[in-house]
């Protein structure tokens, strides 16, 4: 879901909520609140990646793993930070692209507001398009801080999510693409 930004919108509703907890917007610690919020929400939630020509290399089908991208958003439910890091294989079809390419989809696709499941599953399919292959693998870990901070207040908790497709359906590839990503 790509997003309209409106900077004097959510400046608005900044000022509310500073009103709602009791904070006066118009006082000096707080006056440039709302534009910094508004700014930080244009900077996370903005895409950044346009589509670019890529520039492919040949492979002759070895894995590609590309691990521990960090990555972040915000929940769609409260609007609250997701942290992620993300983990992406494939075995290239005859094409390889360089890695920065995928790191940058990865990113991209986070600043949109999207539940973790979807995320996961977006990046997937990205990355099926971008390295023409339907054998990719994408494990997102993810740190929740509306779970970290409010409702069941869990300080430890991670979601895991994965997307498998292709020859990865197969339990050795995977485990062995497991245990190159680092998961033991």
């Amino acid at each position: 879901m790509e997003l309209k930004i409106n900077r004097e919108k959510i400046m608005e509703g900044v000022r509310l909520i500073l009103e709602g907890i009791g904070v006066d917007p118009n006082d000096e610690n707080f006056k440039e609140t709302p534009l910094r919020i508004a700014e930080f929400y244009e900077e996370l939630l903005s895409p950044k990646i346009g589509d670019e020509d890529y520039k492919y290399f040949t492979s002759r089908g070895d894995l590609v793993i590309v691990k521990d991208i960090q990555a972040y958003t915000l929940c769609p439910h409260h609007l609250l930070p997701v942290f992620y890091r993300v983990y992406a294989a494939y075995i290239p079809s005859g094409k390889v692209v360089g890695v920065s390419k995928i790191v940058r989809l990865i990113l991209d696709e986070a600043r949109k507001l999207s539940l973790q499941e979807q995320y996961t599953e977006n990046v997937a399919s990205k990355l099926q398009e971008l390295v023409e292959s339907s054998d990719v693998m994408v494990v997102v870990n993810g740190i929740h801080y509306c779970m970290r901070m409010r409702g069941v207040k869990t300080p430890n908790a991670e979601v895991v999510t994965s997307a498998i497709r292709g020859k990865f359906r197969d339990y050795a590839l995977r485990m062995e693409t497991m245990r190159l990503m680092g998961f033991e």
